[in-house]
């Protein structure tokens, strides 16, 4: 059984940064096939190449500012060629596919999916555009598949 790593990464303190966080509460109260894990962080670290040289689809979460508010895009990502620096302070989804291919051997198949905000001040809700958007994030989730 394919093996599906959902990781949503974002500041949830950060207005429509905190999205990731609002995805990965409506995942999981999806209900989920068991092969489908979703984990937040509020950034990427070296220590998820562990997790995705595991998986055979990696699906990452988060907001971007660009406009329009509110609108969704899914694009699919592939590690950095090895002459790219792995390790580095500020991981994007493409270096830790990088690590993973370079520390483990492998890296799956991947995609990220951008919110755009525009709030991104020292709060704890988004702006109401990006949640009203919800339902078109996860038709974008299912669309990885």
């Amino acid at each position: 059984m394919p093996k599906v790593l959902v990781i949503c990464y974002s500041n949830p303190l950060r207005g429509d940064n905190g999205v990731g966080w609002i995805v990965a509460e409506k995942l999981q109260q999806m209900p989920l096939p068991c092969f489908v894990t979703v984990q937040t962080h509020i950034q990427l670290a070296p220590e998820l190449a562990a997790d995705l040289s595991e998986a055979d689809l990696v699906i990452f979460i988060d907001a971007c500012d660009t406009k329009p508010v509110g609108a969704v895009s899914c694009k699919p990502i592939v590690p950095l060629p090895s002459s790219s620096s792995s390790f580095s302070h500020h991981l994007t989804p493409e270096l830790l596919l990088s690590q993973a291919q370079c520390l483990f051997g492998r890296a799956p198949k991947a995609f990220l999916i951008s919110i755009n905000g525009s709030e991104f001040g020292y709060q704890d809700t988004a702006s109401p555009v990006v949640v009203r958007q919800r339902e078109k994030w996860l038709s974008e989730f299912w669309n990885c598949f």
